[in-house]
């Protein structure tokens, strides 16, 4: 099947524009030019391609979200820290991550999404070659603070970009493929390089005081690669026609329709998919219309949801090891128990991405949240042998996963193009100031109760999780432009 555009013959068009997809059934609302244009285009190699390069930068930022946790008794037996010193290293990432999210939102929406992703990257080399020469545990702190600014925008700066660039029918599952490398492939992946470099490799690497610095160098220099390969990254045509830049939101989608790899470096014929009249509505771009009418109700929703979730995830990530080997288990035993575990993850992921092409984002939330509190008061009862410690953790990480994954899809959802990337940054930013406070919670109630006081507050947080996502709009199977563009489109 060819595209037909107004004013071109259907013999005209079938010379310019390569096979595509059929168009999904009609929305609720009318879709917009653009819209209509992705949604015929459909998926392809270029996509395939966009997609690889937005999960590579998302694995690193899962090595480096584990990196603190994995190696933290080597990092306290070189700086001479204890276990208070060592939550402090995993907070300063955390608020790095935020400051991040908001600075690369902020570039996003004002100077573009792909500008932003190469940004990140570079940061967060820099440093984690920084962490590797840190001579000190106060420039170690400020160098995790870096890393985490560099990675901070990574996530949501991908989702908004993502969201933007494909059909109406793939967006959910799509945007969960990206979960699928950070937290699910992301999670195992790093367990089992941390324990080879940290086992195996130990010796080779320099031991216990350098073993950690070359992990940090390894973590770091891939990146690079990563940076050099995004220059082919279309950006968002949303973005582009957002700013009035028809002929240039004309070349995104011509790169996206190519049906090659090829095709983003160098195109062909092109095709005028949309015109000046598609040119949405001029609105600001300032974080300030994140906290205003709609926007805020939806901010306040889906944040305090993202609270509940990703501070969660954190703790368990960073404090999962330890708990491990305050039950007697060895640094290694730890490790690969962990990596098990986030075999969960991983099946998570896919799962979040299966519902999110097919089920209602608030109900699959919901059910998700409460299905996660009942397995961590599981956890919390019932892990006491080895074996229940690994079946119970793989289903707890199961539903932590999905939880973080539907929500990462449903934020980008939530916002107009002009503060997508900004709000979706807001949102998931809600996220991880939870991650840099919940640990500390976390670690007076394993002082109070062990491990079971962890998971029991854990179980509360899910709770209230299920309150907070019942007051988030739908937006299940409606374009961008339908469900923040179009007030009447999408129920509050």
């Amino acid at each position: 099947m060819s595209l037909t555009l107004p004013g071109e013959s259907p013999s005209a068009a079938a010379t310019s524009v390569p096979e595509i997809a059929s168009p999904p059934p009609p929305a609720l609302a009318p879709p917009s030019g653009l819209s209509n244009a992705l949604d015929r285009i459909g998926f392809g190699r270029v996509q395939v391609a966009v997609i690889a390069l937005l999960m590579a930068g998302l694995f690193f930022d899962s090595l480096e979200q584990n990196s603190t946790g994995a190696m933290g008794p080597l990092l306290k037996e070189s700086f001479g820290i204890g276990n208070a010193q060592l939550t402090l290293i995993n907070t300063v990432t955390v608020v790095g991550g935020l400051v991040g999210r908001l600075i690369g939102g902020y570039i996003a929406d004002r100077w573009g999404r792909r500008t932003a992703l190469s940004l990140n990257l570079l940061v967060y080399t820099l440093g984690g070659l920084v962490s590797a020469a840190a001579v000190n545990y106060e420039m170690l702190l400020v160098s995790r603070a870096v890393v985490g600014i560099g990675l901070g925008g990574e996530f949501t700066v991908g989702l908004a970009i993502l969201a933007e660039l494909v059909a109406t029918r793939h967006r959910g599952s799509l945007l969960a493929t990206l979960n699928i490398s950070s937290g699910g492939i992301g999670n195992i992946a790093s367990f089992g390089f941390f324990l080879l470099v940290l086992g195996p490799m130990n010796q080779t690497l320099g031991g216990n005081d350098a073993s950690w610095r070359w992990t940090y160098v390894i973590l770091a220099v891939p990146a690079v690669l990563v940076v050099f390969f995004r220059r082919y990254l279309p950006e968002s045509p949303r973005f582009l026609l957002s700013k009035g830049r028809v002929d240039d939101a004309n070349t995104s989608l011509n790169q996206l329709a190519s049906g090659s790899v090829s095709g983003l470096r160098k195109l062909g014929p092109t095709t005028r998919f949309v015109t000046e009249a598609d040119i949405p509505p001029i609105r600001k771009s300032s974080y300030l219309e994140v906290f205003k009418g709609r926007n805020l109700r939806r901010t306040a929703a889906i944040g305090a949801a993202s609270w509940m979730s990703f501070g969660a995830q954190v703790t368990l990530l960073f404090l999962m090891p330890i708990l491990l080997v305050s039950r007697g288990y060895s640094l290694s035993d730890s490790l690969a128990f962990t990596m098990i575990m986030n075999v969960g993850s991983l099946l998570g992921a896919c799962a979040a991405s299966y519902l999110a092409g097919r089920a209602p984002r608030r109900i699959t939330v919901m059910s998700a949240a409460v299905l996660g509190c009942v397995s961590a008061i599981a956890f919390a009862a019932l892990a006491h042998s080895t074996a229940l410690i690994l079946v119970l953790g793989m289903i707890f990480q199961f539903f932590t996963m999905m939880l973080n994954t539907m929500l990462s899809v449903w934020s980008p959802e939530l916002y107009p193009t002009s503060v997508r990337a900004m709000g979706a940054s807001v949102v998931n930013g809600i996220g991880n100031v939870a991650g840099a406070v919940m640990p500390f919670a976390a670690l007076y109630f394993f002082d109070l109760a062990g491990v079971a006081g962890v998971f029991a507050m854990i179980a509360v947080m899910y709770a209230l999780l299920v309150v907070a996502a019942r007051f988030g709009p739908e937006t299940f199977g409606r374009s961008l432009e339908a469900a923040t563009e179009d007030p009447a489109a999408v129920p509050v």
